[in-house]
């Protein structure tokens, strides 16, 4: 028997179990010449993912889960009689859609059967969801970092103050959010002493997990963070918090390469901007009267049709190390991105968009100390134009 066609159908959901219709069912019939059927189905699951932030990590958004299910129909020729036969069971498969994106020099790693195929979507990262290997943080602020914890992810982490454990967490199978926590924060199911360092964990998705385990321990400085992989290889990411004593530090987080929310601080010299374009026209302000033709002098004779504003800012990281030039690539081509600051309502997440189009990269031999500066504009209007 030969192949000759495929159903595809596609199950996209974020909570409440596999819907009982497929948002899409795709249909091909092999070509003339190819052995395999290819569905590309990225696009599709991409308008199905709904990234939200509201500054909770816990409550943030950017996943969802896909099921699919695959019905291959054969034929063949037996005795001069053409033959059809379908898969006695659709072949299912099941996975965490994240909105991220590969490289081409990206490494896939070849998928089981009946999924093959190599370097067409690569394969991301499936321990810490960062591209940089060490991290720079504001002194006494939570510190947020995104890792995967599925069955097949990273299976604890450790927050360290030089050789001192600060807290500890081992992780069954689920996508959560992973922080330490400082000040008068609680954990889930925690009802411990509130002055205590926590690592808070929230399920984002929850389905078949495993039990987690949550230590709390004792307050410090966090200098790094340590990660256990399925394959028991512990892994360290050195963290350097910064006590910046002249600018105002400013936090940018963002949607990664690999779909999650990455946190990226600004800690130098902050330049805001305001312009605005105008449109104008000649008004006729004449007025008929009784005694002739009038017209007020405190009317506009030149009128604006139309005004509109723009805010931008520029900020600056400050000396950072030379592996964040692949970070502020991914900050240039999100589609994501929130400045933490002050509103006329409280402290909050503010959405912006990277201005900056280009950038050169930096390196250590080159340019000696690595500083990166972004302009930004705020992704909502000055004038209200809420539609």
């Amino acid at each position: 028997m030969n192949l000759d066609s495929a159903e595809l159908k596609i199950y996209i959901y974020t909570s409440g179990g596999k819907p009982s219709s497929p948002q899409y069912t795709l249909s091909k019939t092999k070509l003339s010449g190819e052995d395999t059927i290819n569905f590309e189905i990225s696009e599709l699951i991409k308008d199905y993912i709904n990234v939200t932030f509201d500054g909770s990590y816990s409550l943030a958004s950017f996943t969802a889960f896909v099921d699919t299910e695959l019905t291959r129909t054969f034929k063949d020729t037996v005795s001069g009689t053409e033959v059809t036969e379908s898969d006695p069971s659709p072949l299912a498969r099941k996975f965490l859609a994240f909105r991220g994106y590969g490289e081409l020099e990206d490494e896939n790693l070849y998928l089981t059967a009946p999924y093959y195929g190599k370097n067409i979507n690569p394969t991301l990262s499936k321990d810490i969801l960062i591209s940089n290997r060490k991290i720079y943080h504001k002194k006494g602020e939570p510190l947020y970092v995104p890792f995967y914890t599925t069955t097949d992810g990273v299976n604890q982490v450790k927050f360290f103050d030089g050789s001192t454990e600060l807290t500890s967490k081992i992780y069954g199978g689920s996508v959560s959010n992973i922080t330490a926590d400082k000040g008068d924060v609680t954990a889930d199911n925690f009802t411990g002493a509130l002055d205590l360092y926590t690592a808070d964990m929230t399920f984002r998705r929850n389905d078949n997990a495993d039990d987690t385990i949550k230590i709390a321990a004792g307050g410090g400085t966090t200098t790094k963070v340590v990660y256990t992989t399925p394959t028991g290889v512990d892994i360290s990411i050195p963290v350097e918090e910064i006590e910046e004593c002249k600018y105002t530090p400013y936090k940018v987080t963002f949607l990664n390469k690999f779909g999650a929310l990455q946190d990226l601080w600004f800690f130098k010299k902050r330049v805001d901007s305001f312009s605005t374009n105008r449109e104008s026209y000649n008004k006729n302000i004449l007025t008929t009267t009784t005694t002739g033709v009038d017209f007020n002098r405190f009317s506009h004779s030149n009128s604006l049709l139309d005004v509109s504003s723009e805010e931008t800012f520029i900020m600056n990281t400050g000396f950072i190390s030379e592996d964040h030039n692949e970070v502020i690539k991914q900050f240039m081509v999100t589609e994501f991105a929130w400045i933490h600051e002050q509103t006329n309502f409280s402290f909050e997440p503010v959405p912006i968009m990277p201005k900056t189009s280009s950038f050169t990269s930096k390196t250590v031999l080159n340019d000696k100390l690595i500083n990166f500066e972004i302009e930004f504009e705020y992704a909502n209007s000055y004038i209200q134009n809420v539609r």
